[in-house]
C-alpha cells in the first residue's frame, strides 16, 4: 500500500487569485505576474516559501522525475526496441536484464513505460494548451463584454458542462476514431468549458477594479483593456489551474487508451499497457502494476505541485516577512 499525502480539495472559485489594485499592463507588470526577472531578494523569498511546503517540493520532485523519464526515452526507448517481440523471454519477472520484467510478447516493460511517459506528457501539455486558449478567449469575452455575449457563451458552456468530462471525451474520441491526434482533440474540446467558466468568474471581478475604470475613462478600447490589463492578471490563476489540469488530461488519456480509443497497439501507452496486463493480473502482477504506478505518481506529482503553487501565488496566504 502506497501512502498518498492528503491534499485539500479546491473548488474552481478558489483558483481566482486576488488582483493587485493598481493598473497593470504588459509593459509595466509586477515581476511575479509578468514572468520577468525577480530581484534577488524576492527570488530567494519565493524559493524559501516554496521549500517550506513539503508537499509542493514532493510534487516538483515527481514532475521532474517524469520529465527526466520522457527525455531519456529518446535515448533508451528508440527505434523498434519498444515494439520488438522476443517470445523466448516472455512473462519474465523483474531482473537485472529486464528491470521491470517483460510482457506476454517478450517486450521490455521498462522501455515501454519510458516511451509511454513521452506520450502522456505530450497529451497533457497539448490538451491544456488547447483548452486554456479556447477557454480563456471565450471566458474573457463573456465576462468582460457581458450582454448577449455572456448569455450565449454561458449557455453553451452550461450545456457542455452538463455532460461528464470523461463521457464527453469518449463520445468525441469514438466519433473521430482511435488515434493520438484524435485523443488530443477530444480532450481539448472537453476541457475548454472548465477554463471558460473559471476565467469568466475571474474577469467579472477584475473588470470592476479601478484601473479598468480608469482605462475606460481615457478612451481605451475593450480589446486593448482585455489584452493589456485583464489577461496579465489571469496569469497566476491559469498557471495553477493548468498545472492541475495536466494531471486530469493524463488520467483521461490513460482511460481512453484503456478502452481502446487512444493510440493503437503496438504503440505503448500507460493505458493500453494496463489493458493488456489485466488478463495476467493474478499470475503476473508486474504487468499492470508498473504502468499503474507510473500513472499514480505522475498525477499525484502534478496535483501536489499545482496545489503548492496556488498557495504560493495567493497573497492572502503569504507569510509575513
Amino acid at each position: 500500500m502506497i501512502p498518498v499525502p492528503a491534499v485539500a480539495i479546491r473548488t474552481p472559485r478558489d483558483f481566482c487569485l486576488p488582483t493587485p489594485p493598481v493598473a497593470v499592463s504588459l509593459r509595466n507588470l509586477p515581476h511575479s505576474a509578468s514572468g520577468g526577472r525577480l530581484p534577488l531578494r524576492e527570488f530567494r523569498f519565493f524559493v524559501q516559501r516554496f521549500l517550506r511546503n513539503r508537499l509542493a517540493v514532493l510534487g516538483l520532485v515527481l514532475v521532474a522525475g517524469i520529465l527526466l523519464m520522457a527525455a531519456s526515452s529518446f535515448f533508451i526507448a528508440t527505434g523498434d526496441s519498444v515494439i520488438r517481440q522476443n517470445l523466448p523471454v516472455r512473462l519474465q519477472p523483474p531482473s537485472s536484464q529486464h528491470w521491470l520484467g517483460t510482457d506476454f510478447l517478450g517486450r521490455d516493460i521498462f522501455r515501454r513505460i519510458l516511451y509511454g511517459s513521452r506520450i502522456s506528457l505530450l497529451v497533457g501539455i497539448t490538451v491544456v494548451a488547447i483548452g486554456m486558449t479556447l477557454g480563456t478567449a471565450l471566458g474573457m469575452l463573456a465576462g468582460f463584454l457581458g450582454g448577449w455575449w455572456d448569455r450565449a457563451i454561458s449557455r453553451m458552456i452550461d450545456i457542455m458542462l452538463a455532460f461528464p468530462f470523461l463521457l464527453l471525451a469518449i463520445a468525441v474520441a469514438a466519433t473521430l476514431g482511435p488515434s493520438l491526434r484524435n485523443v488530443i482533440l477530444a480532450l481539448g474540446f472537453a476541457t475548454f468549458p472548465a477554463y471558460a467558466r473559471l476565467v469568466r468568474g475571474c474577469v467579472l471581478s477584475i473588470r470592476e477594479e479601478q484601473y479598468v475604470d480608469a482605462a475606460r475613462a481615457i478612451g481605451v478600447g475593450p480589446v486593448r483593456i482585455m489584452v493589456r490589463h485583464v489577461l496579465p492578471n489571469l496569469f497566476g490563476t491559469l498557471l495553477v489551474y493548468g498545472t492541475l489540469r495536466i494531471s486530469t488530461a493524463i488520467l483521461a488519456e490513460s482511460g481512453l487508451s484503456f478502452l481502446g480509443l487512444g493510440p493503437q497497439p503496438p504503440t505503448p501507452t500507460w493505458g493500453n499497457m494496463l489493458s493488456e496486463g489485466r488478463e495476467y493480473l493474478l499470475d503476473y502482477g508486474w504487468l499492470p502494476l508498473f504502468p499503474g504506478l507510473a500513472i499514480l505518481f505522475t498525477v499525484m506529482g502534478f496535483n501536489l505541485l499545482g496545489d503548492g503553487l496556488r498557495d504560493l501565488l495567493d497573497p492572502r496566504m503569504k507569510d509575513s516577512r
